[in-house]
């Protein structure tokens, strides 16, 4: 019993090890002497893209349901842009 006590305690630490191994220093953006994180950046993006294309698509579509699609606009752009800028 002792023995499998002390296996099942190396599998959580090793487990715990490897999951330590993601809390590196965190993407984050030196604007104006202030670090900002990375996500906050991609967000405030992500809403003047969105702010951009409601003006386009409201030249060319009504938009059925804009309090569903302006939010969803929002985090595609955001998802997008992290992905394309931090992996």
């Amino acid at each position: 019993m002792n023995g499998t006590l002390r296996s099942v305690q190396g599998v959580f630490v090793l487990v715990l090890l490897l999951m330590m191994t993601g809390c590196g220093r965190a993407p984050s953006f030196d604007i104006l002497g202030s670090f900002f994180p990375a996500w906050l950046v991609c967000l405030v993006v992500a809403i003047l893209l969105t702010v951009v294309s409601r003006a386009l698509l409201c030249r060319y579509v009504e938009i059925a349901w804009p309090v569903l699609v302006y939010p969803s606009l929002t985090a595609i752009f955001a998802f997008a842009l992290w992905l394309a800028i931090f992996s």
